[in-house]
């Protein structure tokens, strides 16, 4: 279902009237948590659109990228798929999916582990580089088109309010 934008302002003010008719003072951490997840799931479907055209998905480009980092900052031997998966914040399972996938695509490869030979690390191909290599600039102007509804001026704001809450929410997160 799409929504015009009186319609969604329309919808948001009756989730809004929902929240205080169900005894929420202050519902804006709902309604913050609810636009920022919302914004997110939109913007990895405008990504994943592009990125199905290079045979890619988002998930799988997270991985790509993080190795590529690892090996930029002189990790030549590459990273086990738990460290991936502690990296990544998902599970070793689902890694484990996504490494089998970039496999068979050429994208990567298993080594084996230098200290224990019972392990192996994950490292990119050369056709990992080159994927990149192609994939990363229009992947970043195409994510730069989807925020073109706010300003420049706006954009800086509002990616300065995300750094400063980010630190915020990871400290929240790790409190047990």
């Amino acid at each position: 279902m799409k929504l015009d934008a009186t319609a969604f302002q329309q919808h948001e003010k009756a989730f809004h009237q929902f929240l205080t008719d169900w005894g929420v003072a202050d519902p804006r951490g709902l309604e913050l948590i609810r636009a920022l997840a919302g914004a997110a799931r939109l913007l990895e479907v405008i990504a994943d659109h592009h990125l199905q055209e290079n045979g890619l998905s988002l998930p799988r480009l997270r991985l790509l990228l993080w190795l590529h980092a690892e090996e930029y900052h002189g990790n030549k031997d590459g990273l086990s798929p738990s460290r991936l998966s502690q990296f990544q914040h998902i599970s070793k399972n689902t890694v484990s999916s996504l490494l089998d996938s970039l496999e068979q695509q050429g994208l990567i490869e298993r080594a084996l582990n230098r200290e224990d030979k019972r392990k192996f690390n994950i490292r990119l191909t050369r056709a990992g580089r080159e994927i990149i290599k192609k994939t990363l600039p229009q992947h970043s102007a195409r994510l730069a088109e989807a925020f073109t509804a706010l300003t420049s001026e706006e954009q800086n704001t509002l990616l300065k309010l995300l750094r400063k809450l980010r630190p915020a929410l990871a400290a929240r997160a790790a409190e047990k």
